[in-house]
């Protein structure tokens, strides 16, 4: 298979290292592909073939409900990411039994803003939970978001995420906690937590973020090769904009 990367030069280098990895699956140089990866959206509406949308959260809703659903994938980087696949893989099976919360601390370096950075973070809350939530209740300073979601079947989600942070690491832990068992994603078992003159930082490992687009790829191979519907869609986008929306408003 053939994939044509139509990216800025930053995350093609990211997305060409991941295409290395995989097995029967080249970079499309001549123009000649059986799949693209892009990250405009003009050149996904226009897109034939099957289309991975690298970052589909910077495009507003209104602009994602007119792409058909049938040939695009979304590019959900974090529910792809090593530290993340074993929590859902345990939560999905039922040794934790019913989820109860979702505890997530995301402290970033970049001058970004906060609801930004929240669209992941929101996804995964809703993929672990199985459903959009049912309750918002929010609190937002410039560089600064706080945001407790509540679940059809009693269980919450606390999301709190800090942008501009001083140092050169971001730091992020995760914890999901069910009725019969608990799964952890932080730095823990990933990095080593810093404390000082700078702040808090931790350590993430380097290759986090390079093994997510890895399986991001693989799961977005799959489908085509398999002749599948994703495990990530549209739908699931317009969700975690939709519940942003909302914060935003409360």
């Amino acid at each position: 298979m053939r994939i044509e990367l139509d990216l800025e030069p930053g995350r093609k280098g990211r997305y060409q290292e991941a295409l290395a990895r995989l097995h029967d699956v080249a970079l499309a140089e001549d123009g000649a592909a059986d799949a693209l990866v892009t990250g405009s959206l003009a050149r996904a509406k226009d897109e034939r073939t099957p289309c991975l949308l690298d970052q589909p959260e910077q495009n507003t809703a209104e602009e994602l409900e007119a792409l058909s659903s049938d040939r695009l994938m979304p590019g959900h980087q974090w529910r792809f990411y090593p530290s993340v696949l074993p929590v859902q893989e345990s939560n999905t099976s039922g040794q934790l039994g019913e989820p109860g919360l979702l505890r997530v601390h995301h402290w970033l370096t970049e001058d970004l803003p906060p609801d930004r950075a929240a669209f992941a973070q929101i996804d995964l809350a809703h993929w672990f939970f199985g459903t959009p939530s049912e309750e918002i209740h929010f609190l937002a300073r410039p560089d600064y978001l706080q945001i407790h979601l509540g679940f059809p079947n009693g269980g919450m989600a606390l999301l709190d995420l800090a942008t501009g942070r001083p140092g050169k690491d971001s730091y992020y832990s995760m914890h999901l906690i069910g009725s019969a068992g608990a799964a952890y994603a932080d730095d823990h078992r990933n990095a080593h937590l810093l404390l000082g003159k700078e702040g808090s930082r931790a350590l993430i490992h380097a290759q986090n973020s390079l093994l997510g687009i890895q399986h991001m790829l693989q799961e977005f191979v799959g489908g085509i090769r398999e002749n599948r519907t994703w495990n990530v869609s549209i739908r699931d986008t317009l969700r975690a904009l939709a519940t942003i929306k909302e914060a935003a408003n409360v």
